[in-house]
């Protein structure tokens, strides 16, 4: 339920940025140009890339096996179990969508792509044949080189499952919205490497990039391919339904410093750092709270102390979780 939930909120939200390519050659993006990645077999980076893929980035909240990563007894991320995608999102008139096999198997996973083509798909949602990726294009913000390089480093290292995942299909609401949407384009962000010790441009990369906060907490239109139309961080602009009781909808709360209405301006960075720590509460929440748990005290404090450096914007979204 909690997967559903996380794929939801991208796909239901999102429904315009499927189908980009669909039986049509002037939606074709084989020219966004391919990153220079080539997978490294060294430890560490390897190490990383795992830090990267279940905490920071949270891909393995979705690509775990299609009966979700996440003990449902615990809320805990079974590191453990492969990458082999399969989960099914319906997603009415937007389509039916499928989390993909990561893992390196060369007939259905990503063995069949070369490191340039998967972190083409990962940086700007284009894949090896030119098409859209709306889950890779939204749901994963913009990451370094050297971060990019971790993360295919770390799933090249996995144990390949054998496990045909079918694709996208895409409904007439996501097609009629499809030119709405282009692929990331803007340069990767300069990497900023953690430190024992938090700092504000960590934080700041963080939040822009692999953890996303910007994403769901920032107010964003569909209909103009999720353009920003307010302070970034200070509040989604719709609730979006809770997967787990169709009479309630969740919303992504401000982040910003207002003593009355944002977060950091309500919790001092020891609340912050306890509360992400603390893990899941509300069972349909979106946030992936079982990957951000296991964050370093490091990382998370420097998501706070960027957040709390921006202006403090008053939006109050009301409830986190309420009835419709």
């Amino acid at each position: 339920m909690i997967v559903a939930g996380l794929l939801g909120v991208v796909l239901l939200g999102v429904g315009g940025f499927v189908g980009v390519k669909v039986g049509t050659a002037s939606f074709d993006f084989s020219d966004t140009p391919y990153p220079k990645i080539a997978a490294s077999s060294d430890a560490e980076v390897i190490e990383h890339g795992a830090y990267l893929v279940h905490n920071v980035a949270h891909c393995s909240t979705c690509h775990g096996p299609a009966d979700g990563a996440i003990d449902m007894a615990t809320f805990k991320l079974d590191r453990s179990a492969p990458m082999s995608g399969g989960y099914r999102m319906e997603a009415g008139p937007f389509g039916t969508f499928y989390a993909q096999n990561l893992t390196p198997d060369p007939e259905t996973g990503i063995g069949r792509y070369t490191d340039e083509e998967l972190g083409r798909m990962i940086r700007s949602g284009v894949g090896a044949d030119g098409t859209f990726l709306p889950m890779m294009r939204l749901a994963q913000g913009p990451m370094s080189d050297e971060d990019l390089t971790a993360v295919i480093s770390y799933l090249r290292a996995q144990t390949a499952v054998k496990n045909a995942v079918p694709r996208d299909e895409f409904g007439i609401v996501a097609k009629f919205l499809a030119d709405s949407f282009s692929p990331r384009s803007e340069p990767s962000p300069k990497h900023v490497a953690a430190t024992p010790e938090p700092s504000l441009a960590r934080g700041e990369y963080l939040a822009k990039g692999p953890a996303l906060c910007s994403g769901c907490h920032s107010p964003a239109d569909p209909m103009e391919g999720f353009a920003v139309v307010g302070p970034e961080h200070s509040g989604a602009l719709n609730a979006d339904p809770d997967s787990t009781d169709s009479n309630y909808e969740i919303i992504a709360p401000n982040l910003t410093p207002d003593p009355q209405t944002g977060i950091t301006g309500m919790w001092d960075e020891e609340q912050f750092v306890k509360r992400m720590k603390g893990g899941r509460v509300i069972t349909g929440s979106h946030m992936p709270w079982e990957a951000f748990a296991e964050m370093t005290d490091s990382d998370l404090r420097s998501i706070y102390r960027y957040l709390k450096s921006l202006d403090p914007v008053v939006n109050n979204v009301g409830p986190t979780r309420r009835k419709k």
